[in-house]
């Protein structure tokens, strides 16, 4: 028995892969961020940031200062695929794409249409379908050279920005899905070089930030939301984490500011004599964390007041994203078409084919249920004399 369970190991031995196709850490170029641009020729440039294994310095001062965390490298070619083969030339190690999470288009290639590196960063093994895209306003190589103030490189900085979730957040699998929906639209972080105003620092010692959101149809940019819109924007998706409302109430100089703890939005489609509706419910909850006027806020019918104000300013807001979405983009991002479609199967198919005509046309009903959870730990405006206090 021994001796043929012997026999059978050494048989399994010759089916075994071995590790003759491995690559050492050592010969890999390991890639931080991408940048897509478009050249005036009509070539695509693709730049990467590589991360550099800092040297480690003998004693207590550990990495050494004087090296630099990344380089810019760049291949040019007629479509990306070609770029990256480029790219690979200038670069003696292997491209190892494994650890690239952020992916940045230049304003050009956005405006000429994105579908082409989508489908290859898609259809490409390496680049993950969680990773980040953005667009820049202005080439995206840029954003790549910059020397952030706090973090190792800019591609890290624009992935905790991210994290942070203090905008719009769009993967790779975002977009593949998001062209292939009802809309056929979808919206990516516009992000930009923040401007430093201390003398003492360069012009590219700053971080990429976000400004807003733009929007694409088709896989082309159409255009953008500035960041008050793209506030709006987030409640439409549900996606609204860290947020603040500030609200001006009549017959006061100063403002009272909300922080929303607790946030749902529902949507309602309803087909009614032939008009296509979608109504919006949104349930607010927050807490007070600034108050410049002279109203005591633990007053209950100032408080009463003040949710009323809310109510009005968060459905201004909304309803400002969502006209301009219908009527100057014409772009269906916020999904009306996917929810028309779930409810009204039998409606929707008679006119999926024209629903860029018809987007426009839906009516938008907005109800907003505002409540403040917590005025803050005092009532009054501190620091005020108790004799001004408006009760």
């Amino acid at each position: 028995m021994r001796k043929y369970l012997l026999i059978m190991v050494c048989l399994c031995l010759f089916a075994l892969s071995g590790c003759s196709d491995r690559v050492e850490m050592q010969d890999l170029s390991i890639i931080t961020a991408a940048a897509i641009d478009r050249l005036e020729d009509g070539k695509t440039r693709i730049s990467v940031q590589i991360f550099i294994p800092r040297a480690i310095t003998s004693g207590e001062s550990g990495e050494d200062p004087s090296l630099g965390s990344t380089f810019v490298r760049e291949g040019i070619g007629d479509n990306l695929a070609n770029a990256i083969s480029m790219l690979q030339v200038n670069i003696p190690r292997r491209l190892f794409w494994g650890q690239c999470k952020i992916y940045i288009f230049g304003n050009e290639v956005a405006k000429s249409g994105i579908r082409d590196a989508v489908d290859y960063l898609a259809r490409h093994p390496s680049p993950r379908g969680n990773s980040y895209l953005y667009v820049s306003e202005g080439e995206a190589k840029e954003i790549l050279t910059l020397v952030p103030p706090l973090e190792r490189y800019s591609g890290e900085a624009l992935r905790k920005l991210s994290d942070s979730e203090q905008g719009t957040i769009t993967t790779l699998r975002d977009v593949d899905m998001g062209l292939m929906g009802e809309g056929e639209s979808v919206p990516i972080p516009l992000i930009k070089v923040l401007k430093s105003k201390e003398k003492a620092r360069k012009l590219h010692e700053t971080i990429p930030v976000i400004d807003g959101t733009a929007i694409f149809k088709k896989d082309q940019m159409v255009g953008t939301l500035n960041l008050k819109e793209s506030r709006g924007f987030l409640w439409l998706k549900d996606e609204v984490k860290k947020s603040t409302i500030s609200i001006k109430p009549y017959g006061e100089d100063g403002e009272i500011t909300m922080t929303p703890t607790l946030g749902e939005m529902k949507f309602s489609p309803q087909i009614k004599d032939g008009r296509w509706i979608m109504n919006l419910n949104i349930a607010l909850e927050g807490d007070i964390v600034q108050n410049e006027t002279h109203l005591n806020l633990m007053n209950v019918d100032v408080i009463e007041r003040m949710n009323k104000e809310y109510e009005k300013a968060l459905k201004e807001r909304v309803m400002k994203t969502v006209e301009k979405l219908q009527q100057e983009l014409k772009v269906d991002v916020i999904d009306f078409g996917r929810r028309f479609h779930q409810k009204y199967p039998k409606e929707w198919k008679k006119i999926k084919e024209q629903w860029v005509e018809k987007f426009p046309e839906v009516e938008v009903k907005i109800k907003v249920k505002a409540k403040i959870r917590r005025p803050g730990y005092v009532g009054p405006p501190a620091a005020l004399p108790r004799d001004e206090v408006k009760d």
